[in-house]
């Protein structure tokens, strides 16, 4: 008999934000951390562009998710 191939659930960035508890743009964030970057799935030949194992958003979340610099940290505040 042959192995059945295991379904791997592909999720959008809409998806994944959701799941993560954050808006988008740190989604794309996450993405490009040079420390710990999140893994996803490039699809060319669809709109959707970018998708994401769910087992890596899994593991990810898990493993703690990195904290972001606010942008305005050297400006006063008044």
């Amino acid at each position: 008999m042959a192995a059945k191939k295991q379904h791997i659930p592909l999720i959008m960035i809409k998806e994944a934000c959701l799941y993560l508890g954050v808006h988008r743009c740190t989604i794309y964030d996450y993405i490009n951390n040079p420390e710990r970057p999140l893994p996803f799935i490039r699809i060319y030949t669809d709109k959707r562009g970018i998708l994401f194992q769910g087992s890596d958003l899994i593991a990810y979340k898990e493993a703690g998710l990195p904290r972001r610099e606010c942008k305005f940290k050297d400006s006063p505040r008044e």
